[in-house]
C-alpha cells in the first residue's frame, strides 16, 4: 500500500513539475544563438552604458496663479531630457522644461534610478536645478511697465513607469509624475506627462 502511494505521488509530482520546467527553459534559457535571449527573461536587451534622448509633454497645473501679466497659455508643457546611462539600473538626467501657462522654464540635472524587468520598468528620482519665471511690473520712472526676472533654486522629484520597446529595448514610452518645487519663492507646478525616448 506504501509503494503504490509512493508512485502515484512520484508520478503526481513529475506530472506537475514537467510543464513548470518546460516553460522555465523557454523563459529563461541562454544557450541558443547570440542574442536569442532578449525578451525572454534573460539578459536585458539594451546595453548597459550608453546615452538616450527623451521628448516630454503633458498637462502642467501651478498651484498658484502666475504673477500679473505673465505670458498665459494652456495648462500645458514640453520639455527634453538626455540622460547618460552609467548602468541598466541608473542614469543622470539632464532636462529642460517650458509651462505655457505662466512661462516658467526649468533647467534641471540629477540621478535617476530604475528598476529592473521586462518591458514594463518603474523609476524614481531627484533633479535639482533652475527655476525662471518671467514677471512684469510697474517701471520706477512712471514711464510704463518694466521687466524682471525671478529665478530660484529648486528640485523636482519624479516617478514614473515605462514601456520598452523596440530591437535590444532601445525605444521607451513612459508616463510620469513631477512636482516643480522652487526654493524660496513661487508656486509648486504639477506636471502629469507622456515621454518618448531613444537610447542609443
Amino acid at each position: 500500500m506504501k509503494r503504490h502511494s509512493r508512485l502515484c505521488g512520484a508520478l503526481l509530482s513529475l506530472a506537475v513539475a514537467a510543464p513548470l520546467t518546460a516553460a522555465a527553459q523557454e523563459r529563461g534559457r541562454t544557450d541558443g544563438p547570440e542574442e536569442s535571449e532578449y525578451g525572454k527573461g534573460g539578459y536585458s536587451g539594451s546595453s548597459s552604458t550608453g546615452v538616450s534622448f527623451q521628448l516630454e509633454w503633458g498637462a502642467a497645473v501651478n498651484a498658484e496663479e502666475p504673477p500679473r501679466d505673465a505670458p498665459e497659455g494652456p495648462p500645458l508643457y514640453v520639455g527634453a531630457t538626455v540622460s547618460w546611462w552609467g548602468a541598466d539600473w541608473f542614469a543622470l538626467d539632464a532636462n529642460v522644461t517650458y509651462v505655457f501657462d505662466g512661462g516658467r522654464t526649468n533647467v534641471m540635472v540629477g540621478p535617476r534610478f530604475r528598476s529592473w524587468g521586462w518591458p514594463l520598468v518603474f523609476s524614481l528620482g531627484l533633479k535639482a536645478g533652475a527655476i525662471y519665471t518671467p514677471d512684469y511690473v510697474d517701471d520706477a520712472s512712471g514711464s510704463g511697465r518694466g521687466s524682471k526676472e525671478e529665478l530660484h533654486f529648486g528640485i523636482s522629484p519624479q516617478v514614473g513607469a515605462e514601456v520598452l520597446m523596440g530591437s535590444r529595448d532601445r525605444v521607451s514610452l513612459g508616463l510620469f509624475y513631477t512636482p516643480d518645487i522652487p526654493i524660496g519663492g513661487g508656486g509648486v507646478t504639477h506636471r502629469l506627462g507622456m515621454a518618448v525616448g531613444y537610447r542609443f
